[in-house]
């Protein structure tokens, strides 16, 4: 079950990014006498979570994402994700824009509430 603020979303979401951040910092730095630095630590925060919807799974209702889009709307909220039985506060990841995004699974003319959208959520934690 994955949920975001109370919002539960399809259990079909794929986390795209969960294999493709580092969650060690490095920083290397070469003395006078051309020696090597080496400085690292483990990241604490900031390891991004996308979720994303496929054209076979992970379909929102319009009312789901009408609900992610006032949270996306809203600067500095922080939430909780609740992802694989595991909790994480996160935030939006505006910097790397849309950090949300929709589009109907069929487009029509008039949609309802139970309409089926595909959806990315790019999140981070905090």
């Amino acid at each position: 079950m994955i949920i975001l603020d109370g919002i539960q979303l399809p259990a079909g979401l794929l986390w795209s990014d969960e294999w493709t951040s580092s969650r060690v910092a490095q920083s290397v730095r070469r003395t006078l006498d051309g020696s090597v630095v080496v400085f690292y630590g483990q990241l604490q925060a900031g390891l991004p979570i996308t979720l994303e919807s496929e054209s076979d799974a992970g379909w929102f209702t319009r009312a789901q994402i009408e609900a992610l889009a006032l949270r996306a709307a809203s600067p500095g909220g922080v939430y909780t994700l609740t992802l694989r039985g595991e909790s994480r506060q996160v935030m939006f990841r505006h910097q790397d824009a849309p950090a949300f995004e929709a589009r109907p699974l069929v487009s029509v003319a008039n949609p309802q509430a139970g309409d089926f959208y595909l959806a990315t959520l790019k999140l981070m934690t905090v």
